[in-house]
């Protein structure tokens, strides 16, 4: 787990609604002392000063979870081929299982679930596809490519069918691995928890 550094935090809120340190301690009753004590690390918030820092700035309170790696992009009506170079494009920190990691969304073939640039979190583990008959996985097929689908039978053993919101199923394909959707973030509020 992650502990939470305070004093970023109360700094990111204030900066999101472009206040002075000043008028940030006006808004939500904060003593200046309070406020210079928190960005010099000397102390942490309290619940009751989060929730009013959060509910005068709009900014989200901050949570402890997992990191997680953003390995890259999953095809949903775009084609997607992973590159493997080992290195995270993003690490984001939020309340997932322990081996959780990610990827962003490109296509819009599973709009609106999924939305171009959403980042998607998914389970590290692999499944068999025969245990993800019905849901929503990342999937690669044998070509390479990284698809998000809801698996399907296909019509002889090994073979699946992947299906879409609003393009054609993909039918009768090999799958080199499954592994089960865990959560979405839309696209315009992921990028506030990228480090």
């Amino acid at each position: 787990m992650n502990k939470i550094n305070w004093s970023n935090w109360v700094e990111e809120a204030r900066k999101s609604v472009g206040w002075t340190q000043t008028r940030l301690g006006h808004e939500t009753g904060l003593s200046q002392v309070k406020l210079s004590n928190i960005k010099r690390g000397i102390r942490d918030v309290s619940a009751e000063e989060a929730q009013s820092i959060s509910a005068a700035t709009g900014f989200p309170l901050p949570t402890e979870g997992e990191e997680m790696d953003v390995l890259g992009y999953v095809g949903a009506g775009a084609e997607v081929f992973p590159i493997d170079d080992g290195d995270p494009m993003h690490r984001v920190v939020l309340p997932l299982p322990k081996g959780s990691v990610g990827a962003i969304v490109r296509g819009d073939s599973m709009f609106p679930i999924f939305e171009d640039g959403d980042l998607i979190a998914y389970s590290g583990e692999t499944v068999h596809p025969e245990a993800a008959l019905g849901t929503t996985c990342i999937v690669q097929l044998a070509d390479g490519r990284m698809l998000i689908k809801t698996i399907r039978r296909g019509s002889s053993a090994g073979l699946y069918t992947l299906t879409s919101a609003n393009a054609p199923d993909i039918e009768d394909v090999e799958l080199d691995w499954a592994r089960e959707f865990i959560m979405r973030m839309p696209r315009k509020f992921w990028h506030r928890y990228s480090r």
